[in-house]
């Protein structure tokens, strides 16, 4: 049994409580130990007898509280405060602390990313800079902070000043501004005069001040004079845009203004158009098509196709054959391993500046991983499964199924001319219903007797690869069903599935919603959206994962 009383809790009655009951084991569990310090606290005659009585205690203290009670020699306060600090002296002498960085592991950053919580995978994001930990627990309060802000005797002008900066992070400026920036901008997000706006030097200091020992509202630049709002705030923005609504255009227009960098501009056009803002996405990516990023052209292309302007969308489809980076070729370094054990990640390219572009095939601790690679033809969705599949064969650690539903049986000859496929199946229904059938037995087969989270040589993984897999879904629902329940079940007993689709449209699913939405909105599901429709199917995925909406601009 745990018991956690809350701080000043009278505990001196404890042992005798214990005594007279008849539950068992006991852990006490002392959540900021310093609040429990003193004569009818938690005192060396008291850890005597509770340690006599078996119980466990575990309690938890700040850093620099720590040192307080564990310097004999700091200052005194009053007496007691001083009798408390002696009493924490006494007890932290006799215990061995377990100290707790702020910084999460590469193994618990890794084990994070892969949780369908978006809170946790923000934090996740942002862990170079705030501990997880911190970002959790900090992110509601200044949250809270801020909202609570908009009343008389609040800080309006504070919280129009932490809006202004949290609207321009949400329109993909996600850098420092100075300060007389935001000083222009926060005036049309005032409120009614009526709530007495605190004055201008007021309300900067109460957004920036450090709060809960972990950041302001607002968070310094790299210069002088710049700030830019804490993290959490545009991440919950984000996920809540029916409680802060839409990014006005002078957010839009301000965010293009301030000489943002290649990134910046990338990540504006992409909110923009999620938006349903394509005017701004133009005037985002235009520039970067100009200076040849074939992916934006790409993208421009898509935008202008979709308008009606078809001369445009010729335009900038023609700046995207320019590019040589831009094409259905796949660049991958052959003199560098696939498949990395560590990570299980596969290469399956590079970006432009040259860094390896990886995707997880497997989990560590977690299992193996599902994907789907969407788009047009000739965009390169076999180039990438065949990457995938040859990453997971070069391991040693898998073994392949494979099926090939296009009309020309021409997508997996190399792979099957060299002996390494384990089952092949054609455009046959009846083969596929075997096969995965046979994966659905192996999959309860393995979960019953366990060990196969982890791939290894002598308890392989399967990885199932379905080149155009909507043919397969529209001919057998069963097939359907099938590789649901493989995508439910599959990743603990390590048989993995991978699809090629033409898109994401319900009728690429066989008209399947419930597998559809276990593609698109599973987070532990790889998604890769190619061609220039990918900009479209990542828009519809996102709103796949939200739901219909009365306040959606594609609705």
């Amino acid at each position: 049994m745990i018991y956690a009383p809350s701080r000043g809790t009278t505990l001196s009655a404890l042992p005798q409580a214990i005594r007279s009951s008849s539950h068992g084991p006991f852990l006490l569990w002392l959540d900021d130990l310093e609040g429990f310090l003193g004569k009818d606290g938690l005192n060396p005659s008291l850890l005597d007898s509770l340690k006599r009585l078996g119980v466990a205690i575990v309690a938890t203290m700040q850093d620099h509280l720590f040192e307080t009670y564990a310097n004999i020699q700091a200052p005194e306060t009053n007496a007691e405060h001083d009798a408390s600090r002696q009493i924490g002296n006494r007890l932290l002498r006799a215990v061995e602390p377990i100290r707790i960085g702020r910084l999460w592991s590469a193994n618990e950053i890794a084990r994070a990313s892969a949780a369908s919580d978006e809170r946790l995978t923000d934090a996740v994001t942002h862990s170079a800079v705030y501990g997880v930990s911190e970002y959790l627990a900090a992110g509601p309060a200044l949250l809270q902070s801020w909202l609570s802000a908009q009343r008389v005797n609040g800080n309006p002008r504070g919280a129009a000043l932490v809006q202004a900066s949290v609207d321009l992070a949400r329109a993909g400026f996600r850098g420092a501004v100075d300060i007389d920036v935001l000083e222009e901008l926060h005036t049309r997000y005032l409120p009614d005069p009526s709530l007495r706006p605190e004055t201008w030097s007021e309300a900067v200091a109460w957004a920036t001040k450090v709060r809960y020992g972990v950041s302001g509202l607002l968070v310094p630049g790299e210069y002088e004079g710049t700030w830019r709002a804490f993290d959490y705030l545009p991440d919950s923005a984000s996920r809540n845009k029916k409680d802060h609504g839409e990014i006005p255009d002078f957010i839009w227009e301000e965010s293009l203004h301030l000489c943002p960098d290649d990134d910046d501009l990338w990540r504006m056009g992409m909110g923009a158009y999620m938006e349903g803002r394509s005017q701004f996405a133009i005037a985002a990516w235009e520039p970067l098509a100009e200076s040849g990023n074939g992916s934006a052209a790409s993208n421009l292309a898509a935008i202008f196709s979709e308008m009606g302007d078809h001369e445009a969308a010729r335009y900038w489809r023609y700046i995207e054959s320019q590019d040589d980076f831009h094409s259905v070729t796949i660049p991958v370094d052959p003199s560098a391993p696939l498949y990395d054990n560590k990570s299980g990640e596969v290469t399956v390219g590079q970006s432009r500046d040259g860094e390896r572009l990886r995707i997880a095939i497997h989990k560590p601790g977690l299992g193996v991983r599902h994907g789907v690679i969407a788009g047009g033809k000739a965009v390169g969705k076999s180039n990438s499964m065949t990457l995938v599949l040859l990453g997971a064969l070069s391991s040693g650690k898998y073994v392949l199924w494979l099926m090939d539903w296009s009309p020309e049986q021409k997508h997996y000859e190399p792979l099957k001319g060299t002996g390494v496929v384990d089952w092949f199946v054609g455009n046959n229904t009846d083969s596929a219903v075997n096969m995965l059938s046979a994966a659905v037995r192996i999959i309860e087969f393995r979960k019953g007797k366990g060990g196969y989270i982890d791939p290894t040589a002598e308890k392989p993984a399967i990885v199932i690869g379905i080149e155009e897999a909507h043919r397969l879904f529209n001919q057998s629902s069963e097939a359907a069903m099938l590789c649901l329940q493989i995508l439910h079940d599959g990743a603990s007993a390590g048989v993995s599935i991978f699809l090629t689709l033409p898109d994401i449209t319900l009728e690429s699913f066989g008209g399947n919603a419930e597998l559809r939405a276990e593609v698109i909105t599973n987070d532990g599901h790889w998604k890769f959206f190619m061609g220039e429709g990918g900009l479209s199917m990542l828009r519809d995925a996102k709103r796949i994962e939200k739901g219909p909406s009365i306040d959606d601009p594609f609705d």
